[in-house]
């Protein structure tokens, strides 16, 4: 008697050439956005410009890292920008009356931690949506930045010195490093742990999840308070940025963390993603930015570039999604 072979499903050629697509885009992306503003202007390859760049990104690229982690588990964050702006009214009122840098940090990441767990009881543990649940915080957190505003700027300097990007090392901004940092520990705790293989386990299947032991509430709560604390951090380095409070600070953060996420790869319906290609979203992002006001571009092309991403990105994920599914192929 000849042995049987069981073959799991096949993946159709359009299929295959979608996950192409979805694995070279960023590259692509990068590749062809420098090609372009590199012709537009001759400063936008130069040391100091991309060390700007980088500075300038500092804060997107913190949140997108805290966010990576609420997306992969199928949530997401909107009120993550006017988060910053209501962090930073209280820095910048501590810093004017003599706060000290230190203290003012702890108070920042108390703030961000504290919102973030908001955030996390709303949809961990009251099983709101998270897009309805974050949308209700983000026009709380705004009306709230408004009051405390009250038609009077706020200005301030840095938190401290090395969130700044004046202080360096070896030529290397130490506000750069901070964010090196926070990438790396995430990557590993997210690839080498049990709370790392929690994350894409809910985001993949969240009642397969909980039949595996995982509390999901916990995990989706931890989540949450990470993306905060992250939050509180990037509001130091906004404010450092900015140099001043207004009713509207932070506003755009949140299109351009999830811009972010999502050019990175991470699927915004969960499961898949890596926080190592958020940062190359961030890098995309950052240069997008930066190149369209070095050539000149009037601003508003920026945001239509970015929706134009988002949505080419978010369809080609959605398209894979969705041929895997039609092909019984596990995502």
């Amino acid at each position: 008697m000849s042995a049987v072979t069981v073959t799991g499903p096949s993946r159709s050629p359009a299929l295959v050439a979608l996950e192409r697509v979805q694995s070279l885009l960023l590259p692509a992306l990068l590749i062809g956005e420098v090609i372009v503003f590199a012709l537009l202007s001759s400063r936008f390859l130069s040391a100091d410009n991309l060390v700007n760049v980088a500075v300038n990104a500092a804060d997107i690229a913190l949140i997108a890292a805290g966010l990576t982690v609420v997306v992969l588990m199928g949530g997401i964050d909107v009120s993550t920008g006017y988060a910053v702006g209501l962090i930073s009214w209280f820095l910048a009122t501590l810093m004017s009356s003599g706060t000290p840098g230190a203290l003012t940090l702890i108070v920042a990441l108390i703030g961000g931690a504290l919102l973030g767990l908001l955030n996390g009881l709303l949809t961990a543990r009251l099983s709101i949506p998270s897009i309805v649940a974050t949308l209700g915080t983000s026009a709380l957190f705004q009306t709230a930045l408004f009051a405390l505003w009250n038609r009077r700027d706020v200005f301030s300097g840095p938190v401290l010195p090395f969130l700044s990007g004046s202080e360096r090392a070896a030529g290397v901004p130490l506000m750069l490093l901070v964010v090196l940092v926070v990438y790396a520990a995430l990557h590993l705790v997210l690839v080498g742990t049990r709370v790392g293989r929690s994350v894409f386990a809910i985001g993949s299947n969240v009642e397969a999840a909980r039949l595996a032991g995982i509390d999901v509430r916990r995990v989706r709560l931890l989540g949450s308070l990470v993306l905060g604390l992250l939050v509180g951090l990037a509001a130091c380095t906004y404010l450092a940025r900015v140099g001043v409070v207004q009713a509207s600070s932070g506003g755009e953060l949140s299109l351009l963390a999830i811009a972010s996420v999502v050019v990175g790869g991470t699927s915004i319906l969960g499961g898949e993603g890596s926080v190592l290609r958020t940062l190359g979203g961030v890098v995309f992002i950052a240069l997008l930015e930066n190149g369209i006001v070095l050539a000149g571009v009037p601003s508003l092309w920026n945001g239509l570039l970015v929706g134009c991403v988002i949505l080419l990105a978010v369809g080609v994920n959605g398209a894979v999604v969705l041929l895997r599914r039609r092909s019984g192929v596990a995502e």
